[in-house]
C-alpha cells in the first residue's frame, strides 16, 4: 500500500516534476468513483496553492489536467457515496427484518460513509472558495489564470445551479451525475469576476467572459445581497454520535453545497435585471477613456459582448447595436473637428472592438 503521507512534502518539492507526479499520484484511481481518503483530502487542501503559483506553463497544464482528474473523482466518488447511504437507511428501516449483528454493522457502515461524504462535501466547499480567493486582484497571473480554468473545469463538469435563462452545459451521456449543485454566481464572485474584466492580460479577460456566460440574467441584478448558507433551512440537521443516521441522505450535501440566493422574480424587473453590469460597462467606459489603454478598451468590449448575450430580446438587442453606433459616429464627429482632443478624450478602440 502506497503510504499518502509521504506524498505531502512531494507536492512541495523543488522540482517541479516531481510535484506534478505527486499530484497525479494522488488525484488518479482505476475507478472513477474511489472515494478519496481523509488524509488525502487533507492534503490537498494544505498543498494545492503551491501548484497554482507556478511560473512553468507546461506544469500548470499538467495540474490542470489533474485536476480535472480531481473533480471527475468528486463528482463520482460523492453520487456512490450518496447511493451507498440510501441502500443502507433502506436495509435499517424498522420493518426489515435482519439480525443484530448485521443491523449493528449496517449502522456502522452507515456512520462511516456519512462522515466519508460530509469530508468531501467539506472539501467541495472549501475548493470552490479557495479558487475564488485565488482571483482577488492582488494574485499574479499564474494564480489568476489557474483558478480561472479549473473553475471553468468545475462549472462545466455538471455541478452547476441549472436556470433556465443560462447557458446550457453540455454533459456526457455516460457521465456521472452530480448529487449536489452549487450557486456560484453571489455578489462576491461576481464582483471577482467582473474585475478582473479590466485584467491587462488577454487571456484572462477571455476565461472570465467564458465563465459568466454561465450565469443568468438574475446573477447581475443591481443590489442584490444574497445571504450564503450552508445548511438549508428545510434541509436535516447533521446527526450526533448519538443520533441515528439513517435519515441522512443526499439532501444533506445539498444543502451542505448550496448557496442561497433565491430572489422573488416578481419583484425583479427587466430595467433591473442587468444592472449591475450596466453599472460595470458605465465605470469601464469612463476608465478606459481617461487611461486610453487598449487592455481597458477591451475589457469594454468584452462586457458589451457579455450584455448582448444576456439580453432577452431581438428589440433589446438592435437597440444595444443601435447606442454603440451612434457613439461612434459622435466620436467620429468629434475628431472630424478636433483630432487631438478626440484622441485623448474619445478614444473609438473599444467601441470598434464591441461591435466586432
Amino acid at each position: 500500500m502506497l503510504q499518502e503521507e509521504g506524498l505531502s512534502s512531494l507536492l512541495a518539492y523543488a522540482s517541479g516534476t516531481v510535484r506534478s507526479l505527486a499530484f497525479s499520484v494522488l488525484v488518479s484511481s482505476n475507478s472513477s468513483i474511489r472515494p478519496f481518503s481523509p488524509t488525502a483530502l487533507r492534503i490537498l487542501q494544505s498543498r494545492v496553492h503551491i501548484l497554482h503559483c507556478d511560473t512553468d506553463a507546461k506544469f500548470r497544464n499538467e495540474v490542470l489536467s489533474n485536476t480535472k482528474h480531481l473533480i471527475e473523482r468528486l463528482r463520482g466518488a460523492t453520487a456512490f457515496l450518496v447511493r451507498e447511504i440510501d441502500s443502507l437507511s433502506f436495509q435499517l428501516l424498522p420493518e426489515h427484518s435482519i439480525s443484530p449483528q448485521e443491523r449493528q454493522m449496517a449502522q456502522q457502515a452507515l456512520e462511516q460513509t456519512t462522515q466519508l461524504l460530509q469530508a468531501h462535501a467539506s472539501f467541495i466547499e472549501w475548493y470552490i472558495n479557495f479558487l475564488l480567493g485565488e482571483l482577488i486582484p492582488t494574485s499574479s497571473y499564474q494564480r489568476h489564470i489557474t483558478a480561472l480554468r479549473a473553475i471553468s473545469l468545475l462549472l462545466r463538469s455538471g455541478i452547476l445551479k441549472e436556470n433556465s435563462e443560462s447557458s446550457s452545459v453540455w454533459i456526457s451521456d455516460n457521465a456521472t451525475v452530480w448529487p449536489c449543485t452549487i450557486d456560484f454566481f453571489n455578489p462576491a464572485s461576481m464582483r471577482l469576476l467582473l474585475d478582473l474584466l479590466m485584467d491587462p492580460f488577454e487571456d484572462i479577460r477571455s476565461s472570465i467572459t467564458s465563465i459568466l456566460k454561465l450565469a443568468s440574467p438574475d446573477h447581475f441584478i443591481m443590489g442584490k445581497r444574497p445571504e450564503v448558507s450552508l445548511v438549508g433551512a428545510d434541509a436535516p440537521k447533521p446527526a450526533s454520535s448519538g443520533e441515528n443516521l439513517g435519515a441522512i441522505s443526499k439532501s444533506v450535501l445539498v444543502s451542505n453545497l448550496s448557496v442561497s440566493s433565491e430572489v422573488e422574480s416578481s419583484h425583479v424587473t427587466k430595467s433591473i435585471r442587468l444592472g449591475l453590469l450596466r453599472d460595470f460597462i458605465e465605470r469601464a467606459e469612463e476608465l478606459s477613456k481617461r487611461t486610453g489603454r487598449a487592455d481597458y478598451a477591451d475589457g469594454v468590449a468584452r462586457s458589451y459582448e457579455l450584455f448582448h448575450s444576456l439580453l432577452s430580446s431581438t428589440n433589446e438587442r438592435i437597440k444595444l447595436l443601435t447606442h454603440l453606433v451612434e457613439d461612434l459616429e459622435t466620436k467620429v464627429s468629434i475628431a472630424e473637428q478636433d483630432l487631438a482632443k478626440a484622441v485623448v478624450d474619445e478614444p473609438v478602440h473599444g467601441t470598434f472592438a464591441a461591435l466586432k
